[in-house]
């Protein structure tokens, strides 16, 4: 009946495992299209053009977001032999995007600057969407320079946080479309695996202790090809492949959310149920005294 005459937990533990294992393969390819497109990168591109594009710059055939680039702290982090787009980065601090926007605001000033030199420059900047922005955020800082650097750069994070949205948005649809050609390629029907884990006791032990490895390694291990032949793939038999399609399909949906949520909800879970089956039963406390004779 399994640990503490359970094998619903141990059932559990090696569903949990196998969803793991999926979401890990998910989350490798998901990381390799956001990779070959470039999702990052095209994603902040996105979000600065968004900021500093309705604005023209301080050279007469430039706009800002042009003078933005060309500026050297970012054009320094710009791939070299590639498109702007193409060679753009991924990520971006915050301290740079201000320190960059507010240089270019002061194109007179060398140095160390003041609070009347940002000011001063941003007024004399053309009319556009930045400098109405740069001049309702120094109306908030107060005479500070420093203050009025802080707000530019919460201006940029508060961009990148919708930014994120668009991200996460756009990846949860990968995510979901991975997850379905994974599910089906593989057969990864979790009616079948339960019922599989059910009756055969062997197998189900032997998950279990695989997936002991992420707890002392620090690692996630991944089952053994035994235990993954067991439980997923297709059927050899053509009549059963064409007696399960109901329950299969059922399977299916239920795989296919699970492994959406992603591989470190499934770590956790998997985390709780082992330390919970580890857990034992409480040993009787030592007597105080030494039996007596």
């Amino acid at each position: 009946m399994g640990v503490f005459n359970s094998t619903v937990l141990e059932c559990a533990i090696g569903i949990v495992f196998v969803y793991l294992f999926l979401a890990l393969l998910c989350t490798t390819i998901n990381e390799w299209i956001a990779g070959v497109f470039a999702m990052r990168s095209r994603n902040l591109e996105k979000a600065i053009s968004q900021l500093l594009d309705q604005q023209k710059g301080n050279r007469p055939t430039s706009t800002f977001l042009q003078d933005f680039y060309a500026h050297p702290l970012i054009s320094g982090m710009m791939t070299p032999g590639k498109s702007p787009s193409a060679g753009h980065p991924s990520y971006l601090e915050a301290r740079t995007f201000a320190t960059a926007v507010m240089d270019l605001a002061t194109p007179g000033q060398s140095g160390s600057i003041t609070f009347a030199d940002l000011e001063s420059g941003v007024k004399n900047l053309p009319d556009g969407d930045v400098k109405t922005a740069i001049l309702a955020l120094l109306q908030d800082a107060k005479g500070d320079l420093d203050r009025a650097q802080w707000s530019v750069e919460h201006w940029f994070d508060d961009t990148m946080e919708r930014a994120s949205g668009w991200y996460k948005r756009r990846t949860q649809i990968i995510t979901i479309c991975v997850a379905v050609v994974l599910t089906v390629a593989t057969n990864a029907d979790t009616v079948h695996v339960a019922r599989t884990l059910w009756t055969h006791g062997t197998e189900r032990a032997l998950m279990v202790e695989r997936a002991k490895i992420p707890q002392g390694a620090g690692s996630v291990a991944i089952p053994d090809a035994d235990s993954l032949k067991l439980v997923l793939g297709w059927p050899a038999e053509k009549s059963e492949n064409e007696n399960r399609w109901p329950s299969r399909v059922l399977g299916w949906i239920l795989s296919i959310v699970a492994i959406s949520l992603g591989a470190p909800f499934w770590f956790d879970a998997l985390s709780k149920l082992m330390n919970l089956r580890n857990a034992g039963e409480k040993p009787d406390k030592t007597p105080s005294t030494p039996p007596s004779r």
